[in-house]
């Protein structure tokens, strides 16, 4: 991790990077997310960043050095290594607020339903948005997996209850509406409905 008096070779040498596997364009981006550090501090949130640009940048490091980059554990970098940027950035925002993640209640399913009916390609992370603009609560992704499945919105779900085609054309619907409105003859029974009207 980079400290204030810290030097650059020394932080790479700590990171146990070998001096032979020092490419020039490895040693340019490492300067800078070095400089970073330097000026953003410790922090939990800068490290998190420069952590996801490392792994994400393709320089040829492995997790492990990146792990003794920023001071991170072993866990956390994994975990971070199949993230977006989105989804870190939200990571760091509930570690920062203190409370990682909300509930969602029942009640939340109908309005859910109608955003997923609504928007049919909306993705999760837009779902997310929606839930903490709505009720301004934050949740996880696999809670959110468990609440979809639990109320039948998962995609799965959601397709299969297409609506489906009419049985008969609504050119009959009309013809039979036309025959219900007439006025009935005088002393003639009214035409009977067909099968399918019941």
């Amino acid at each position: 991790m980079a400290t204030e008096g810290e030097t650059f070779e020394r932080w790479l040498d700590e990171s146990r990077i070998p001096r032979t596997r020092r490419l020039p364009q490895q040693l340019a981006v490492l300067q800078a997310a070095f400089v970073f550090l330097q000026h953003a501090g410790r922090d939990y949130a800068s490290r998190r960043i420069v952590a996801h640009f490392l792994l994400n940048c393709e320089l040829g490091l492995k997790l492990a050095q990146v792990e003794r980059l920023v001071d991170m554990t072993g866990p956390t970098a994994s975990r971070q290594n199949n993230l977006s940027s989105r989804q870190v950035v939200r990571e760091i925002q509930h570690r920062l607020s203190g409370r990682p993640y909300g509930k969602l209640l029942p009640r939340y399913a109908g309005p859910m339903a109608h955003f997923l009916v609504t928007h049919p390609d909306a993705s999760r992370d837009d779902l997310l948005d929606f839930i903490e603009t709505i009720w301004n609560i934050r949740i996880g992704l696999t809670a959110l997996h468990n609440f979809l499945n639990k109320y039948g919105l998962n995609r799965e779900s959601l397709d299969e209850a297409a609506v489906p085609e009419p049985p008969h054309p609504a050119s009959d619907e009309r013809t039979l509406l036309e025959v219900l409105d007439e006025p009935p003859v005088s002393g003639l029974p009214m035409p009977r409905p067909p099968n399918y009207f019941f």
